[in-house]
């Protein structure tokens, strides 16, 4: 230890926050404080058991060190468990879950603090765990794998901010992690298929939807001050396929008043980089949404014509409202925020061809599926594909409550997501709202006359499915 008090050691951090906790507090004060009260308590008793100690718990945070990763582990798993069990004795409401991530680090102590990157990283995990779960970096699985009776699902390499490498994450499996996310529990048989579809996606037999970057070079080269004309015709005449697509696209009636062009180059000078970069997007992303059984294949021209309605009034959203700088940005948001959709159906389509589950999952069964967990699979599945971390976060969270009053793409993409769903433009049909009261609506400060002109603009967009 050095004289000024500061020691550095290998501990292992636990981090953990309340999901929704503004939105509990703005509810019920008086009742969510009681609960956390309790739910601090808890908390203490079990770390101090395992030999830890907490550092610090301002507002609905906690900051834990323990000697090692295994009493971290434990401390965590008895925590979920008992703040599990306190849950189920309150109202739906009123239920209160922690989210915790848990990281192995050269950590600064110094007069009773904690510092370092391991500290940063341990935080970046919990907000990647689910309500009442448990996240872990790849250090703290390695220690743990085998002296705890837990399953782990690995959840890929994150790039977190202000980190310089990926951090490799682990899920703990955990029946109160379901609690949190407010799923009832499955029948035995949506169980059985549940576990058949989780193991096939963390197995080596597991078929991704394969992503064609050529869209989104041509989209990038699009969006610079001063776009490479040639190298946008030369990305697309390299393949003939896109430009037979582009070039049907560029003569549809969409874009009626134009005339009717023949190559790849009079496309850009008539209709602009840019719009030609967003039909070539659409043209490669649409070729993973095929499928040979039919049923499925049926769900993925519905989400198709979703995704893209989404695109097409994202950036519709981002020009009305004065974001024009973000318009292709906002396009590939909304074309690739329900990714994770496309995910499970194309693998419940290869567990279907393999003969893992003898029929079709029922359509309350696959709903429930595509509800819970594509947002956590279409985050895995952009960071697989290695794309911007902006597009990655809405996949991840354009559906979460609390609402980033500072994230204007995310605003952007909630709001075509509303909007096509009430138009009945995705997988359940119509899914009435009234639009001009809904708070990303009030955000962008859109009239009843402006939802109007969306509401066409989404039906003229049918060209492009």
């Amino acid at each position: 230890m050095a004289a000024n008090g500061t020691l550095r050691k290998l501990t292992a951090i636990l981090s953990a926050d309340v999901k929704g906790y503004s939105t509990l507090m703005g509810d019920d004060e008086e009742h969510t404080i009681d609960t956390i009260t309790a739910y601090r308590e808890i908390f203490t008793g079990v770390v101090e058991k395992n030999q830890g100690r907490i550092v610090d718990s301002p507002g609905d945070n906690i900051l834990a060190d323990f000697s090692s990763a295994l009493n971290a582990v434990t401390g965590a798993i008895e925590i979920q468990a008992a703040l599990g069990t306190r849950n189920g004795k309150l109202p739906k409401n009123r239920q209160m879950f922690f989210r915790i991530g848990i990281n192995l680090g050269d950590i600064i102590h110094k007069e009773g603090r904690i510092y370092g990157e391991g500290v940063n990283i341990a935080a970046r995990i919990e907000s990647l765990a689910a309500p009442g779960g448990i996240s872990i970096s790849e250090d703290v699985y390695n220690q743990v794998k085998n002296k705890v009776g837990q399953n782990f699902e690995y959840m890929g390499a994150h790039t977190v901010k202000n980190i310089a490498e990926p951090v490799r994450i682990y899920r703990i499996a955990l029946e109160q992690e379901d609690r949190g996310k407010n799923v009832e529990a499955a029948a035995p048989e949506p169980t059985s298929f549940l576990k058949i579809f989780k193991s096939y996606l963390t197995s080596k037999e597991a078929v991704l939807p394969a992503f064609d970057s050529t869209g989104l070079k041509i989209q990038q080269e699009a969006s610079k001050p001063e776009p490479d004309t040639n190298a946008i015709e030369k990305m697309i005449t390299c393949d003939p396929s896109l430009t037979s697509h582009v070039l049907r696209i560029a003569n549809s009636a969409y874009y009626k008043g134009i005339n009717k062009v023949s190559t790849v180059r009079a496309a850009i000078v008539r209709l602009g980089s840019r719009e030609v970069a967003n039909i070539a997007i659409l043209v490669t992303q649409k070729r993973p949404f095929r499928s040979k059984d039919p049923y499925i294949n049926k769900m993925m021209q519905k989400l198709w014509r979703h995704s893209v309605g989404c695109a097409v009034s994202a950036q519709w959203i981002a020009n009305r409202s004065g974001f024009k700088a973000m318009a292709q940005e906002a396009f590939a948001a909304g074309l690739l925020h329900d990714i994770g959709k496309l995910l499970i159906l194309t693998a419940t389509g290869e567990i279907r061809r393999a003969g893992a589950i003898k029929q079709m999952p029922s359509d309350d069964l696959l709903g429930e599926v595509l509800n819970k967990y594509h947002t956590v699979y279409g985050y895995a599945l952009l960071r697989t594909w290695n794309l911007p971390d902006q597009y990655c976060s809405i996949a991840r969270d354009h559906h979460e409550t609390d609402l980033n009053k500072n994230d204007d793409l995310t605003m952007m993409v909630r709001l075509a997501n509303i909007t096509t769903n009430n138009m009945g433009i995705g997988l359940k049909g119509v899914e009435p709202c009234v639009l001009v009261v809904t708070p990303e609506v009030e955000y962008f400060e859109l009239t009843e006359v402006d939802m109007a002109e969306l509401e066409i603009k989404l039906e003229n967009s049918k060209v492009f499915s």
